[in-house]
């Protein structure tokens, strides 16, 4: 009787994960899912990221806010506990638990390979700082350059509270 309770419990989840990372977070309304000025078009190597949702909304309080060379604002993310099973190991063992969060072409860049990304974009949305507790929408991806840790890349919009 036990071994059915504990399977029936492991479907469950199972059944919860396959709805949230296929469907977005139950209670979310992803209908402000769209990618605004075209903002996925200058993702430098963009080849780099594996799509596993094409967008989704997520929340959180901003860890911190780093500025990287290929002009990208690399936010991380602690996600609300309804989110929490967006995070891999990757991210567990690299990035403190946290989802990665990039605001593209937002700063200078000194990395030769994504000047070019950002030409013909300038970016309209807001830099968090640490403590805000935000709102961002975007796709869902895993970075292959970085271990596969898990990303919403890049932003399409962003809500401090």
């Amino acid at each position: 009787m036990l071994a059915l309770v504990a399977v029936s419990a492991l479907v469950a989840a199972g059944a919860s994960y396959y709805y949230v990372s296929h469907n977005g977070p139950p209670g979310l309304n992803n209908s402000q899912c769209s990618d605004p000025d075209s903002i996925s078009s200058h993702v430098y190597n963009s080849y780099r990221l594996t799509i596993v949702k094409s967008c989704n909304t997520v929340s959180g309080v901003v860890d911190n806010v780093l500025q990287e060379a290929d002009g990208d604002y690399h936010v991380r993310l602690a996600l609300d506990s309804q989110f929490s099973g967006l995070t891999n190991a990757a991210n567990d063992q690299y990035q403190y638990g946290d989802l990665v969060v990039e605001i593209i072409c937002a700063l200078p860049i000194t990395q030769s390979d994504a000047v070019s990304a950002c030409q013909n974009y300038t970016n309209n949305i807001t830099i968090p700082s640490i403590n805000d507790h935000i709102t961002v929408t975007g796709p869902y991806v895993l970075d292959t350059n970085h271990y596969n840790w898990a990303e919403i890349h890049p932003v399409y919009t962003l809500t401090i509270y």
